[in-house]
Formats: C-alpha cells, structure tokens, sequence
C-alpha cells in the first residue's frame, strides 16, 4: 500500500462488531487487503476486496506521493469515547524513523527481533517499517516468549523491541537460565517502549545480562518524541532528550511555558515538529483542541 502511495488503515484482528462497523463508516476504505484464506467479519462485506500475494518486486513501479499524503491512518483505543483517526503523512513516519536511527545507530546490518502486534505504532511503523526504511532486516515471532526472542539473538540477531511486560518476563527467564541470559546480552540493544519500563525490572536485567535498556517516548499522534542514544546514558527512569528536529515544552494549565531544571516540575508536555500528525480523521473540533499554533498538546503529564 505504502508503495503504491496510498494510506493503510492497519485494524487490530480482535477488534469488537461495533467498533469495527463504526471504523468502517468512519474511514470509509476503498478496499480491503487480505490473504485469499483469510476469514473477514461481516462488517467488510460492503468494501471492495483485494486478495494479497505477496513476493512480487513493486519498487520503482510508481511516483513517491507528497510528504503531506497519508501513510497510515492509525484508530485510538476509544477510551474517552469513539475512536479517533489519526492521520499519520509520510512526512512524519520518514522522519522519525530516521532521526530514530541516528539516536540507536540503526544500520542495515541490523537483524531486529520482535514479537509486536502489527497494528499500530511500535509493531508495525517502528518494528516493520523502521527495519524496511534502513534495509535491514526483521524477525517477528508470531507469539512473544522469552525462548522465542532470545533464540533469534542467539542466531545474529541484534536489536529486540518489546514492552515492559514482555520485559518483566524476560528478566524472570534470564535469572533463571543462562543460556537465555547469554543470548539477552548479546544483543546490540535492547529497546522498550509504550509504557514505563519499572526500574526493578531494568536492573534485573542488567544484573543477568549486562544489558541497560533503552527506553523512548511517543505516543500515535506523534510517533517517538524522545529516546535514549545507544551511546548515552542509559539510565533506568528516563526517555531521554528529543529526537533531532522535535522540540518539546513543559506547559501549566494556561499553555504557558514552565521552566524545569529538575525532575519534580509538573507540567504537561507539548510537541512540536515533523513528527507530527496532520489531523483526526473528520474530527476538526478534536484536531483544533489539541493543535493550537503548532503545537500539539499531548495530555501527558
């Protein structure tokens, strides 16, 4: 689809009868791309389908799209009410996966490791797309296991994305068994994302392996805002400095600038740069309460 030039709306296999009917209304896709086998739920009757074989060489067949088109049209959990549409252009996913391989020092003779559901950012932009964009290659395991993971670092592979629950399990596994601590620490990095990493569980695998994990900070509207350098200093607790191109801000509840020295200032972060979405799909009411002059107002804390 990214090839093509057009934008691929990835949807989660379990997603719920409602929620499914009401992406489809509210994208209103032109197609639906499946494997010929695969079993659709009713709601994708009324679209277009496309069966998929994949293997042919598509490269240079069509004319790279506009920064500005979309790539990905990724759904929110719909925690606060519908699911919105985030309109991700290819501007943002080229960009951050770039300045995402300066901060890891992602090359293409990386061999990535993971076992991340393809259906949103960290799995499918950072896990598939990061290692298509540098040439490198992936290994997904289907079904995440602490065996799985460390049998491909213990055959080359070199870099592992996980999150802190796939983590915990691996530190369990590792102070156990040290064949599977040997291939942990073998990896050139180690990299874990979508939620706080506890602190417990970093040193537990440092212990074992040797390995201080690198932790960044993103969120769907934005991709990765901050991360970790492989050459810095991996401490257990931070995301470390914005990505190159990305500035970040500290605001109080009136949008004004907090200045923060320390690790105790409160304010809520916003972000500002090409990383950024383009909008929620016909949400311009949510766009603009959460875009105001360039800058997007994350809600975090």
């Amino acid at each position: 689809t990214l090839v093509a030039g057009g934008g691929a709306i990835p949807i989660k296999p379990k997603t719920g009868t409602r929620e499914l009917g009401y992406i489809i209304d509210d994208c209103a896709p032109e197609m639906v791309v499946a494997h010929a086998d695969a079993e659709l739920a009713p709601e994708f009757d009324r679209v277009e389908r496309v069966s998929v074989e994949f293997g042919a060489d598509a490269s240079g067949l069509f004319p790279e799209p506009s920064p500005e088109s979309p790539a990905f049209i990724l759904y929110t959990s719909g925690t606060t009410g519908p699911p919105k549409g985030v309109i991700l252009p290819r501007r943002a996913v080229t960009s951050n996966l770039d300045a995402l391989a300066e901060a890891w020092e992602w090359t293409p003779d990386d061999v990535l490791v993971h076992g991340l559901p393809l259906f949103h950012v960290h799995g499918l932009i950072l896990g598939i797309i990061g290692a298509l964009r540098r040439g490198a290659s992936v290994r997904h395991v289907g079904h995440f296991s602490p065996r799985a993971v460390c049998s491909e670092l213990a055959a080359g592979a070199t870099m592992l994305f996980g999150v802190p629950t796939m983590y915990h399990r691996l530190a369990d596994a590792v102070e156990s068994d040290p064949q599977l601590a040997d291939a942990l620490g073998s990896a050139r990095v180690l990299v874990s994302g979508s939620a706080p990493l506890p602190v417990r569980d970093h040193k537990r695998i440092e212990r074992a392996t040797g390995q201080r994990i690198v932790e960044r900070y993103g969120l769907t509207e934005t991709l990765m805002n901050c991360a970790i350098r492989v050459s810095g200093d991996r401490r257990p607790g931070y995301v470390g400095p914005p990505l190159p191109g990305i500035e970040l801000r500290l605001v109080d509840d009136d949008g004004h600038t907090v200045e923060a020295s320390d690790d105790e200032t409160v304010g809520e972060l916003v972000v500002r740069g090409p990383n950024l979405f383009t909008g929620y799909l016909n949400r311009p009411d949510a766009t603009a309460a959460a875009m105001r002059e360039g800058w997007f107002f994350t809600g975090d804390i």
